[in-house]
């Protein structure tokens, strides 16, 4: 058996010869997840094996890297920054290790080692990591770890990616707000939680995202709505135990779903009410958004929605959107309704994802959520409280986590979220098991591209198992930019913002524009991070 110990960035494809660089040190502050892997390449028979891995660190575990099957992988003229531009199979399922390892012949496959470091003494952690057949060991390969003398501090960025809670209740067959459901739904949002996630998009309304116009998404309403002679009257059991569930889980802020619908803020989302007894759809596609019923409506729920939040704890916690991605033709109607909602819930952030600075320089949104390649006019102004996000349309020079891309090119990010001072970072795929628009419902372990509308990679970043989230390499290698982002604000705390950026000033990848081609590179600045801060302990 051939083995080599290589970085968590390096994607180890099973028919392709492995050409990445050896790994065999790492370190990390108390506090980080650090991965590496042992990739191997089995030359015998097929055959069952055990893996053990030890450690005077007893947080060290295994997964197996299993392949996932990718048709829509890049455009027709890609960049260069790719690993493979045709459709294949691809390293991405992080399988938890709970039973034997079946031995492919003539194919390298990869074992995933996580460190979870806690307060251990500082020092060096050999982590031996061995393959056994039928009882006798095989290969075995020792990483050397160090544990530096420090925590990282909190992390300061906000983050939220979107939490598609139908998705849950389609996928394991189970009703929207019955025991099972929530039962599963907080077991994803723990798991968010635990990879940086401290904001979770709440579905007030059916969130109206990636809806085919006309039709609607299983109902996920959190909010009871009667309509009677007098009004409306709105009840909240549902809505506070989905607050209590955040904060069991770690979520410090809710993002409300969003009011109007997407791509030009036309209409109402779908809401549904009692009236006479029944339930039924009381707006939707066929509601004018600027219409006096769903206004008047507005007028009654937002006040005594934002009057909840605050008894709950949450004022100043929750961010109301009005549309998402509104592009300049709309920027008339978003403007009005923009001030209707602001109006509405004076002293809760207004965010949206845009990519027009008008939207931003007229005072329409408080919390601009710019797209990564469409950047510059608000860092060049200066935009304070400035987000970042990226999807299926930043696919060519920038940073993203498309599963064709090199590892580096997903992590590289959380330097540029701190060369830009970035205060959020928003996705839309956290859980997205559907085609576009929301028509079908997709197997996650044999469509990873929607349905052939998105890069593979860009519309979840867990797997369902059967109790529970399976992790995604993007996933992990997202949480460790985001590691990478708190060690650089714990050497600024220890020094000033110009001596960090002195470390970084050769790498390109310090802007949005662009992307780490090499594993290489983001490992020697982060490297560079630590050694200022040990120096300045």
């Amino acid at each position: 058996m051939k083995t080599r110990l290589v970085s968590s960035m390096e994607k180890v494809f099973a028919e392709r010869e492995l050409s990445a660089k050896e790994q065999r040190t790492g370190e990390a502050f108390a506090g980080e997840r650090f991965n590496f892997q042992l990739a191997y390449f089995w030359e015998e028979d097929c055959a069952w094996a055990q893996v053990e891995a030890e450690s005077e660190l007893g947080s060290v575990s295994v997964r197996t890297v299993e392949l996932e099957p990718a048709q829509f992988v890049c455009d027709l003229e890609p960049d260069d920054n790719y690993l493979r531009t045709h459709a294949g199979l691809f390293p991405d399922i992080l399988k938890p290790l709970d039973g034997p390892v079946r031995l492919i012949p003539g194919q390298w496959r990869a074992l995933w080692c996580s460190i979870d470091t806690t307060a251990e003494p500082a020092g060096e952690y050999p982590v031996t990591v061995r393959i056994l057949v039928e009882g006798e060991k095989v290969a075995e390969e020792t990483f050397s770890f160090r544990l530096l003398p420090c925590a990282l501090p909190p992390q300061r960025l906000l983050f939220t990616q979107w939490f598609h809670a139908d998705c849950i209740a389609h996928q394991y067959g189970e009703a929207v707000f019955s025991p099972r459901w929530w039962e599963l739904t907080e077991r994803y949002v723990s798991f968010a939680a635990q990879h940086g996630m401290n904001m979770l998009l709440t579905p007030l309304f059916t969130p109206p995202l990636d809806t085919l116009p006309g039709t609607e998404r299983l109902t996920v309403q959190l909010v009871d709505v009667k309509k009677t002679a007098q009004g409306w009257e709105f009840g909240y059991d549902r809505l506070g135990q989905w607050i209590a569930m955040c904060k069991r889980c770690g979520i410090a802020y809710l993002e409300a779903s969003h009011l109007f619908t997407q791509w030009g803020a036309e209409h109402a989302p779908k809401i549904m009410a009692e009236v006479d007894g029944k339930q039924e759809r009381v707006f939707g596609w066929e509601t004018d958004a600027e219409g006096e019923a769903y206004q008047d409506f507005l007028k009654a729920f937002l006040p005594d929605v934002t009057a909840f939040f605050k008894k709950e704890g949450m004022e100043g916690k929750v961010w109301f959107h009005v549309s998402d991605e509104p592009s300049a033709e709309h920027l008339e109607r978003y403007g009005r309704l923009s001030a209707l909602i602001h109006s509405l819930t004076e002293g809760y952030p207004k965010m949206d994802a845009l990519s027009d600075y008008a939207f931003y320089e007229k005072g329409l949104v408080d919390v601009p959520v710019c797209a990564t390649n469409h950047i510059a006019p608000f860092l060049e102004h200066a935009t304070p409280h400035l987000w970042a996000y990226y999807c299926c349309g930043q696919r060519k020079d920038v940073s993203n986590r498309m599963l064709a891309m090199p590892g580096a090119r997903n992590r590289c990010i959380g330097l540029s979220l701190y060369h830009g001072k970035i205060e959020g970072f928003l996705h839309w795929g956290y859980n997205f098991w559907m085609t576009q628009y929301s028509l079908q419902v997709i197997d996650p372990y044999r469509v990873s591209d929607a349905g052939g509308a998105f890069p593979a990679g860009d519309a979840f970043s867990v797997y369902p198992g059967a109790d529970g989230p399976v992790a995604s390499v993007g996933l992990e290698l997202f949480l460790e930019a985001l590691q990478d982002l708190r060690a650089l604000e714990l050497a600024e705390s220890l020094t000033d913002r110009q001596q960090v950026e002195q470390l970084y000033q050769d790498a390109a990848f310090r802007e949005f524009s662009h992307s780490a081609r090499r594993t290489e590179e983001v490992l020697e600045i982060r490297k560079r991070v630590n050694t200022l801060i040990v120096e300045k302990l």
